[in-house]
């Protein structure tokens, strides 16, 4: 299990798609990597750490409902590049040994038509009325296609696609928080993932399989099956936290929008933590055929493989 000895925080106010571009220039390694279906927004990219070591891509607001999976994963890198991040030994280890590539907007568009707690769908879409994690098969939309194009270029062997949800929906189980993975091989890995959120947030976890059963079109379906040349499985996650949501009836927030705030970083760092993990359990088995797992944000070797 992965201690976090530590509460993340932070606000969560929603901005526009200009002033969330603001916060991304800050960055020193940011790219255009092209505008969406609508042709009046430009989507960006962050990258950090050493660009020549394997690549860990994280992507958010695929749907602009879930703008709040923006805003914390964007203060989770801007304390990685101001050095203000707690673990100063994981950020050491992160940003020396591995490529990190983020996107924090996939759909600028419907970003900027979303409300802070959205009870439709008027943001979830892009200008086509497209839903974009449904189109990781066909490639129709600019957004997914810009997206496609970072990565098959990075082939990262790790990939978080981070997304909240409505209370009631689908394979939720009426929790707050769900972890999935692609493949059963990596099973334990996001159950170690899984666990150790569920001992910082104190609240159990779903957890998602897809295997066979992930429909065609989502980003983690269209990862999980590429390979990449480092590890012999590419981790493929979605990691979903309940949002609130303004209803005829009121209301409707399960976690308040601090505790969005500290799981959502705490599933951040749980992400980072176990991939790297994995990327040294992988170099450790082809050198010495042992297996490392992570206690309390140390590796130490165990006895079963992955």
């Amino acid at each position: 299990m992965i201690r976090i000895p530590y509460d993340f925080s932070g606000n969560l106010n929603l901005p526009s798609y200009s002033q969330m571009v603001q916060r991304i220039m800050q960055f020193n390694n940011v790219s255009n990597i092209g505008k969406d279906e609508s042709g009046n927004y430009d989507m960006y990219m962050i990258e950090m750490g050493n660009l020549n070591k394997p690549t860990i891509l994280v992507i958010s607001s695929m749907h602009g409902t879930e703008w709040m999976g923006a805003l914390y994963s964007i203060r989770f890198m801007e304390q990685l590049r101001d050095n203000t991040f707690r673990d100063k030994a994981f950020r050491a280890k992160l940003l020396r040994n591995f490529h990190i590539v983020y996107i924090p907007v996939v759909n600028p568009y419907g970003f900027d038509r979303t409300s802070h707690a959205e009870g439709n769908n008027v943001g979830r879409y892009n200008v086509n009325g497209i839903d974009l994690n449904r189109d990781f098969n066909d490639f129709s939309q600019a957004e997914s296609r810009n997206v496609k194009a970072v990565m098959d270029r990075v082939s990262p062997f790790a990939f978080l696609d981070i997304h909240l949800f409505g209370r009631g929906m689908d394979g939720s189980n009426g929790l707050n928080l769900i972890v999935g993975n692609g493949q059963y091989e990596t099973d334990k890995i996001r159950d170690l993932f899984a666990n150790s959120l569920e001992r910082y947030a104190n609240q159990s976890v779903v957890k998602w399989d897809g295997y066979n059963q992930l429909l065609r079109g989502l980003a983690r379906r269209y990862m999980r099956d590429k390979s990449n040349p480092h590890t012999p499985y590419t981790l493929s996650y979605i990691t979903e936290i309940v949002r609130p949501r303004q209803l005829s009836s009121g209301l409707d927030a399960p976690l308040s929008d601090q505790e969005i705030m500290k799981y959502g970083m705490g599933m951040m760092y749980l992400f980072f933590v176990t991939s790297m993990g994995y990327f040294e359990q992988r170099k450790v088995e082809l050198n010495y055929g042992s297996v490392l797992s992570v206690e309390d944000g140390a590796y130490r070797t165990v006895r079963y493989k992955i």
